[in-house]
């Protein structure tokens, strides 16, 4: 789950924060702090289903799932967990 928390902060501060180091904690929220507004979480989410080969359904692109970079290492946790069971 590291590498998930690790590779979504890059690409945040690659893609909103102009390259610069991120300066906020893996449980603040991006919507309440401004870091990201709802265009930035479908980048989000294309950048995790290409990065991690998951398929994200509209119902589950929420807040519970996406507002932190701890809810998106779970949500990716949960989803690989999902597909390893399916094979």
């Amino acid at each position: 789950m590291q590498e998930v928390r690790q590779a979504v902060k890059t690409f945040i501060a690659d893609n909103f924060l102009f390259g610069q180091a991120p300066n906020f904690s893996d449980d603040d929220s991006f919507l309440e702090n401004g870091l990201i507004d709802s265009m930035g979480i479908l980048a989000l989410v294309e950048f995790v289903t290409q990065s991690y080969g998951i398929t994200v359904a509209d119902e589950e692109i929420l807040p519970e799932n996406w507002d932190s970079v701890n809810r998106i290492a779970q949500f990716v946790k949960q989803k690989l967990a999902v597909q390893a069971a399916a094979n």
